[in-house]
Order: structure tokens, then sequence, then C-alpha cells
């Protein structure tokens, strides 16, 4: 199975290299605004390999100047602290970028360990005996494993978690432009009787 995936690996590092053949330096950068909510990513690819960098910066002033929002939305945390539902998402955001990190950097390579230090030998089977290496590799799939836990770890930290960081900027911004919060709009209508003249009274009441 190591072989398969060392195969594939070179054919992704050769295709990759004849897409990005004409592109000089040593990256490849994709630039995108989400201009309703005053977000701003650049995007670093590696030149040649599947790994990249993302860098996001928001803005406080609805345009005027952006700030880097930090690898776990440290940056943006004081200016949404004070609304619950802005700092809900951001720390739902917070928390799937530190799981998607604990896949990529402790779990992947812990399953990766495991598959290249088992020690191998023999295995017995009565009749004959069979190497315990191509046992492991066909049985144990600690690196099958490994990859699967890495790229899922990949995309829970760049992908999955923007959902969290788009809604706390959508939130902060929407409170910003002073829009009505319809979320603190109340409206509650009672029915009571009047004690002395016994008389039904309709009560309608709005909050705002």
């Amino acid at each position: 199975m190591f072989k398969k995936l060392l195969i594939i690996s070179l054919v992704f590092v050769s295709f990759s290299q004849a897409l990005y053949s004409q592109i000089p330096g040593l990256t490849f950068t994709n630039k995108k605004d989400q201009e309703d909510i005053y977000l701003k990513t650049k995007t670093v690819w590696i030149t040649a390999t599947p790994f990249f960098l993302v860098e996001k910066k928001f803005s406080p002033d609805q345009g005027a100047t952006y700030l880097k929002v930090g690898m776990l939305g440290g940056n943006l945390k004081p200016y949404v602290q004070e609304d619950s539902i802005a700092y809900r998402n951001l720390k739902n955001y917070k928390l799937t970028r530190v799981f998607g990190l604990a896949q990529m950097g402790v779990i992947a390579p812990l399953l990766a360990y495991k598959h290249f230090t088992t020690e191998p030998g023999t295995v017995s089977t009565g009749n004959e005996d069979i190497d315990e290496s191509v046992v492991l590799e066909e049985e144990t799939g600690y690196l099958t494993a490994a990859i699967i836990v890495f790229c899922t770890g990949t995309l829970t930290y760049h992908v999955f978690s923007k959902n969290y960081l788009f809604r706390s900027l959508d939130r902060y911004n929407y409170l910003l432009g002073n829009n009505i919060d319809m979320e603190a709009v109340a409206f509650n209508m009672n029915m009571t009787i009047d004690p002395r003249t016994q008389t039904p009274q309709l009560s309608l009441v709005w909050t705002f």
C-alpha cells in the first residue's frame, strides 16, 4: 500500500509541476474578497505540493482599514465580545481550528508513527510462515488512517471553520451598521379581568 501511495504522490507532484510550470517563483497566490462581511482572504499555494497557507484580514470599520484575523481569531475577539451571538460563533471558529490542528499535527503523525515503528516479524498460519510486514500493511491500516485524518483535519481547519468566522463577521457588521436587532423584538398579548369592574381587558406590548 505504501508503494501505491508513493506512486500516486509522484503523479500528483508531476501534474502540479506541469500545471504551474508557467508561473514564476515558488508560490501561486489567490486573493478573494468578501465585501458583504468585509473579509479579505489570500491563499498561497506552494508550487507542486498540496500545501498552502491562508491569510485572513477583516475590517473593523466597514472597509476603511483591514487587520489580520489571527490563526484562531484572536484579533477579532475585542470587537465581537460584547455581542453574545458574534462571540459564540468566534469561539466555535477557534474550537474548530484547534480540532483541525489536532488532527493534522497530533493524531495523523501518531498513526503514521505507529505504522512505521511496529516491529516486523513472521506470522505462522500452520502450513507456512508469512512476513508480518505484509500482514501489518494489509490489516492495520495505520498509514491509510493517518492520511485520511490529515486530509479531514485540513478540511476542518480551512473549510469547515470559516463558516463560523463568516457568521461572526456578518453579525458584527450587522450591528456596526446600526440595524435593528430583530432577535430582540418581542410581541406579547395578555388578557386580564379587572378586579373591580369584572370586565375583560386586552393588553398588547411590543418590545424593541
